[in-house]
């Protein structure tokens, strides 16, 4: 895994976390949520996004059929619905509230909710599927990445979390990406080989 990829993800990350405490995260996510709000963005956020976002289960799902990429898509599989569920516990510690709770915060989709907020989940599911992919193969990886980073900003647009739900949830999925290619990938490798 090339470190520099790691180092620019990670850089990214931490200028994003700048951003929020310097400019503050209420006010971040009531410029991109109302002050961005138009019927266009509201369309490219439903109808465009929102399908597109379905690639990011789906390459990973067509890699099992390469013996080359079995592995990563295996790996990215696993690791997308993983990192959501641990999302989740740590999304009940945290017991944030939706922005919409406290903020009058514009909410556009038909999606159904918890009450809690930190970290985004959906970021971490979208991170998930992309991150395993992009740390070994970043060439293959970087446009799920993109996509990834683009599903933070469409649940902070859509009113469901504050910006520093979807970089967490960026952060978190980074951690556990991580811990997954360090400590685990030997383990897949075997159990790939034995049954594949």
């Amino acid at each position: 895994m090339p470190k520099k990829n790691i180092f620019y993800l990670l850089l990214s990350l931490v200028f994003l976390t700048v951003l929020d405490f310097i400019f503050g995260d209420k006010e971040i996510f009531l410029f991109i949520n109302r002050g961005l709000a138009n019927p266009i963005l509201d369309f490219v956020f439903l109808k465009i996004l929102i399908p597109v976002f379905f690639l990011l289960p789906l390459v990973p799902f067509f890699m099992l059929f390469l013996k080359k990429y079995r592995k990563l898509g295996f790996v990215s599989l696993i690791s997308g619905p993983l990192f959501y569920i641990i999302g989740n516990i740590l999304k009940f510690l945290f017991s944030q509230p939706r922005p919409y709770e406290i903020l009058d915060a514009r909410i556009i989709g038909p999606f159904h909710t918890s009450t809690l907020s930190f970290p985004s989940t959906t970021t971490m599911l979208a991170f998930g599927f992309a991150l395993p992919i992009f740390l070994k193969n970043p060439k293959l990886g970087f446009p799920l990445l993109i996509l990834a980073f683009s599903v933070g900003l469409s649940v902070i647009y859509t009113g469901f979390h504050f910006p520093k739900d979807a970089i967490a949830g960026a952060f978190f999925s980074l951690l556990l990406a991580l811990l997954i290619d360090k400590f685990i990938n030997k383990d897949i490798d075997y159990i790939i080989t034995k049954n594949g």
